[in-house]
């Protein structure tokens, strides 16, 4: 059985994997994708969203599918799937045109290919091959669930920011074709091999049997000055079990007011930062920002994102997660309010780019640490799945929602009008969201 720490490399390994089917790993592919196959970019954004939705009605079942037979052979089928789809997308035109040939109309029969092609990379990339690694990793440190969310916020950042500039290195060397059948190469076989190797449940909560009792948590994290400070600010510190003493169902689970509060945060926040990465470089050029400077914006801003997660993390242990709801929605209105003015100085520049990093970190917390402190492990793959399920569901509906933006409102940052006062009642709903005991789920106290 490999060590817990090699299980974490892993892990981290699995979700940058999962890039290819990860919105910043798409983004860099729209351009030469429209240019190839004569389409628009709403055509783009609709089979973008189409194949997403149709995802995201898996992940729950995926979701059960990785309670049932653990991380090693869910992985591996991620992988081998992830692989094979980058490699079908590479063949998007021939592909295209052998479905015209069937007597469907040319478009129909392009959007039919690249949906179908989208659904895939996002069902395999986005959904599972990240709820495995995620759930992996909770799994195994599960007495140090912030501290690794703490350094998990520091390697995916770093890696996802950068993704963009790779990926676009890639196409401009090996065109769009040649760099996704790199890409589906290094999945499978590469790194199917490595999810055989190295992906494990850990001892004594296999799939069958993760009802051991929570460990105690160690308080050796954050130090007391900062503990102090945190009780002056109102802000009450706790020391919370990692996880309840009886697992919620999942019945129990959605029927939880502090589940839906945190999983609508979540899912506004992956529809609108989705649809900010998607159309990166069309909402910098309507502020007069070129396509180099559009996508270099992720390094920056993955800095404030890994600052602030790993703090956050650490900190995670000690206050009350609803907390960390209420400032994620904070920070989304931040962005939508900000971007009618990206192009007025390099100041609001930095604010966007601080206020998408406080996002995204606040999207890694609180997709990762609340469900197992709050419902336990023995339903956290089918948990993980349902929350992943929305959150999909947000990232289809993300660059749909900015074309529609840009076509019926006059510009990508006149979203903002539509889902601020969104943001707003889920700010008010975070307050609600408190830790629920196994007595129904009613707020502890």
């Amino acid at each position: 059985m490999p060590p817990r720490r090699i299980v974490f490399v892993a892990a981290v390994l699995a979700i940058t994997m999962s890039l290819p089917g990860q919105t910043n790993g798409v983004s860099p592919f729209t351009d030469p994708l429209m240019q190839a196959l004569q389409i628009s970019r709403n055509a783009l954004s609709l089979a973008y969203l189409i194949g997403t939705i149709i995802s995201a009605t898996l992940l729950t079942y995926a979701g059960r599918i990785y309670d049932r037979f653990g991380s090693r052979s869910t992985g591996a089928i991620a992988s081998v799937g992830l692989g094979l789809s980058l490699l079908y997308l590479s063949r998007l035109p021939a592909l295209s045109g052998v479905l015209a040939e069937t007597g469907l109309d040319p478009v129909v029969s392009t959007m039919a290919a690249l949906t179908t092609g989208f659904f895939l990379i996002r069902f395999f990339g986005q959904g599972v091959m990240t709820l495995v690694g995620r759930t992996m990793i909770f799994k195994w440190y599960d007495d140090k669930r912030g501290a690794a969310n703490a350094v998990l916020s520091i390697a995916v950042p770093i890696v996802f920011s950068g993704a963009p500039l790779l990926f676009d290195a890639l196409i401009r060397n090996a065109g769009w074709q040649g760099a996704w059948i790199i890409l589906g190469l290094i999945l499978f076989p590469g790194f199917t091999l490595v999810a055989l190797t190295l992906f494990r449940d850990p001892p004594g909560r296999s799939p069958e049997s993760t009802t051991a009792p929570a460990p105690a948590r160690r308080a050796v994290f954050v130090p007391r000055w900062l503990v102090r400070l945190i009780r002056r600010t109102g802000i009450r510190p706790t020391r919370e079990p990692s996880r309840p003493p009886i697992d919620a169902s999942f019945a129990e689970v959605v029927r939880s007011l502090p589940f839906w509060a945190f999983n609508g945060v979540i899912t506004m926040s992956s529809m609108l930062i989705t649809g900010f990465t998607f159309h990166v470089v069309g909402i910098f050029a309507e502020a007069g920002i070129g396509r180099a400077t559009a996508l270099a914006v992720f390094l920056p801003s993955s800095i404030v994102s890994i600052l602030f997660q790993t703090f956050g993390s650490l900190l995670s242990d000690y206050i009350r997660l609803k907390y960390f709801a209420v400032l994620h929605a904070l920070s989304l209105i931040a962005l939508l309010a900000l971007l009618p003015f990206l192009g007025n100085s390099p100041v609001t520049y930095l604010l966007v780019v601080i206020s998408h990093g406080i996002s995204l970190a606040l999207f890694g917390i609180n997709s990762a640490v609340v469900w197992p402190r709050f419902y336990g492990l023995t339903n956290l793959g089918t948990i993980n799945g349902f929350a992943g399920a929305w959150m999909a569901f947000g990232s289809a509906l993300g660059p749909y929602a900015y074309s529609l933006s840009h076509d019926l409102l006059g510009g990508f940052s006149s979203i903002g009008l539509v889902f601020i006062p969104v943001c707003l009642v889920l700010v008010v709903t975070g307050f609600f969201a408190n830790n629920p005991n196994r007595r129904f789920l009613v707020p502890d106290c």
